[in-house]
């Protein structure tokens, strides 16, 4: 059977985020969640995701609760090298601070909204911030893909291929895969068809990320529909039956294994 990982990203973003990664761990169709440090989340939630085994990573964000701008703008200063080192090592230490006195515990992984984790000139600086905290024994998200479309491609080209190079040469705990990329259109797509070519496609030790929001007329969202389509997937016995058809059983970054 192939190890695989499902991640929900963005906890913290929103109650109807938070209650989604909760429920879904309950029912135990999660393995991990990606909290956004500066977002919001009860302890009681903390306590309960940490108790029924769920991994708990840093999702380091520069696009949604930071005033740096847009994708684009982030993407374009990364590149051209514009960050004043002071001012993103500020950012990266609010961010993992924060994570700390949230979950009261260190991350057991990190990756990015929006995958800016992987940006040059980000990359290098969070990277040797995360040693100094707590040496290489912190999970980092690798976005070699799994799919053939051109949005998967156009991910790990934007700074990944670069993050995996380095991680095969040094002594970080990294995942072999990536998937769960898509347009976030849920009109003339079929979750179920995504899901099962994802959990197809994977090889051992495979991260399939999500984005799963419960109802919630209180919030709004660019991605809303698209994550309420995915809380119904994902909760649905549908889904139970797609995961035990395609042979996968989870995987989690405790089990401290790169082969």
């Amino acid at each position: 059977m192939k190890r695989v990982m499902i991640n929900v990203d963005d906890l913290g973003l929103s109650d109807a985020v938070n209650q989604a990664v909760v429920s879904l761990a309950q029912m135990r169709r999660i393995h991990a969640t990606s909290f956004m440090s500066l977002g919001r989340i009860q302890h009681d939630e903390v306590r309960f995701l940490q108790q029924q085994g769920i991994e708990i990573g840093l999702h380091f964000d520069l696009t949604a609760f930071t005033d740096t701008g847009n994708l684009k703008t982030v993407l374009l200063r990364s590149y051209l090298h514009g960050w004043k080192q002071p001012h993103l090592h500020q950012l990266i230490c609010q961010q993992l601070d924060a994570f700390e006195d949230k979950i009261q515990a260190q991350p057991v992984f990190v990756d990015g909204h929006q995958h800016v984790h992987q940006f040059p000139q980000i990359r290098q600086m969070l990277l040797q911030e995360i040693q100094k905290r707590y040496g290489t024994g912190i999970g980092i998200r690798n976005t070699y893909p799994i799919q053939h479309d051109l949005k998967a491609q156009i991910i790990y080209h934007l700074g990944g291929r670069a993050l995996n190079q380095y991680l095969l040469k040094k002594p970080w705990l990294y995942n072999a895969a990536f998937g769960g990329i898509y347009h976030f259109n849920p009109k003339g797509i079929s979750l179920p068809e995504l899901w099962r070519q994802w959990l197809t496609q994977a090889k051992d030790r495979t991260i399939i990320m999500c984005h799963p929001a419960i109802a919630d007329q209180q919030w709004q969202d660019d991605i809303k529909e698209a994550r309420q389509a995915e809380w119904h997937w994902l909760s649905s016995d549908a889904f139970s039956a797609c995961w035990e058809q395609n042979q996968c059983r989870s995987w989690h970054w405790r089990e401290n294994d790169n082969g």
